[in-house]
């Protein structure tokens, strides 16, 4: 690794020693310094994080997702519950909608989600959702079957 060091980014003159704690230009005196925030420093957004994923066919992608954990589903892959008719059908029911919407705004979501699991139109809700999310080898084998 070389230690070379590049050149102020304000007078491109003399070696830059500094740099900018807001949008990190490289800057060698104070004078370039001050003549750099008068010029309208901007602060650098973060990048967000982008993750690797592998996708059905084998393939990996890329997209951005704000707070990937181990847990995280592509989005992708969420697209594909809007095409199950069974989930359809289950979110009709007012009552889970209502469980959901309980869920949804609960600030000890764990805490929900424990309670919901004992309502058996959660419980086929969640387990709906699994099966298309991260099919069985089974479930896989009779949707290529279907093909």
């Amino acid at each position: 690794m070389s230690l070379v060091n590049s050149k102020c980014q304000v007078c491109r003159d003399v070696s830059a020693k500094y740099k900018c704690p807001k949008c990190r230009l490289k800057y060698c005196s104070v004078s370039c310094y001050k003549g750099h925030q008068e010029s309208g420093c901007v602060t650098l957004q973060p990048k967000p994080p982008c993750i690797e994923m592998e996708v059905d066919d084998g393939s990996l992608t890329s997209q951005l997702v704000l707070f990937p954990t181990d847990d995280t589903v592509m989005p992708a892959t969420l697209q594909k519950l809007s095409g199950s008719c069974k989930l359809r059908d289950l979110l009709k029911n007012p009552h889970l909608r209502a469980v959901l919407k309980e869920v949804d705004k609960s600030p000890n979501t764990d805490a929900t989600i424990q309670s919901a699991m004992m309502e058996p139109i959660f419980t086929e809700f969640a387990d709906e959702v699994l099966s298309v999310v991260e099919p069985s080898e089974e479930d896989r084998d009779s949707d290529s079957e279907e093909d």
